[in-house]
């Protein structure tokens, strides 16, 4: 098994059933619409980072975008693909921070905070690079990051438990204010035919950065801010917010929002 995430793939889509993923896909699409609105969705080719199992890739890919999923870790694919029986979406097995698409992009996407596992600056720096290199002209890149607000306050110094028929999953998180990384230690359990569990055991890292360095990041990239808005939502960011959506536009050198 490749990574913790191969581990979690079969189970990953019962453990984010509180998101939804058709409303995630309405949001982004309202997002495209409003920040790219010469171009029909149906004319889009549009690249999911870090895709997981897919779920929103197809979802794009049914309103007729041409759409490439792309993560590294391979269960996740798998899972992906075999729920796209009509093989709508292009599916690639690469690193995000250093990643090769054929053709230029509409539209790049990063969703559930996957940006805040990248715990290397430089590596994110080359990420936004490649970005800015995979975009067509007036491209957007729209992703979203969580708040410290979600990791010191929410997430915290907590333990948390979910069991399900298939498997159990025990999750002792920690948040370091000095350095910003979130630290969740998961042991995850398997039921097996037999009445026996296999056990997997992952370290995943989170790091909160600031807005503003996302910003300068960009720049540096050649991307231009456009917007930043709270978790769904077509107003500015809540004192609250545990997550934040931001948009950039390629090849666009006015004054963001």
């Amino acid at each position: 098994m490749n990574s913790f995430y191969d581990a979690l793939a079969l189970y990953y889509d019962q453990m984010q059933s509180d998101m939804d993923c058709a409303e995630v896909c309405s949001y982004v699409l309202s997002l495209i619409d409003k920040y790219l609105p010469s171009k029909a969705v149906t004319d889009m080719d549009i690249c999911d980072l870090g895709c997981g199992t897919g779920q929103v890739a197809s979802l794009l890919a049914d309103k007729g975008a041409g759409v490439i999923g792309l993560d590294n870790a391979p269960g996740m694919l798998s899972v992906a693909s075999d729920r796209d029986s009509e093989l709508k979406v292009t599916w690639t097995l690469q690193d995000i921070t250093d990643f090769e698409l054929p053709y230029g992009q509409d539209v790049i996407l990063s969703l559930t905070d996957t940006l805040d596992h990248i715990m290397d600056e430089d590596a994110l720096r080359k990420l936004f690079s490649n970005v800015a290199d995979n975009l067509n002209p007036e491209g957007l890149f729209i992703f979203d990051v969580i708040t410290e607000h979600h990791l010191k306050d929410v997430l915290a110094d907590n333990v948390f438990y979910e069991d399900y028929d298939d498997f159990t999953l025990l999750w002792v998180n920690s948040y370091d204010e000095d350095t910003k990384i979130n630290t969740a230690e998961l042991t995850l359990f398997e039921a097996e035919d037999d009445g026996r569990y296999l056990r997997y055991d992952g370290v995943l890292e989170e790091k909160f950065y600031p807005m503003d360095f996302f910003k300068d990041i960009a720049k540096e990239a050649g991307l231009t801010f456009k917007g930043m808005f709270g978790n769904l939502s077509q107003e500015g960011p809540a004192p609250d917010e545990e997550r934040i959506f931001m948009v950039f536009k390629a090849g666009d050198n006015k004054d963001g929002n």
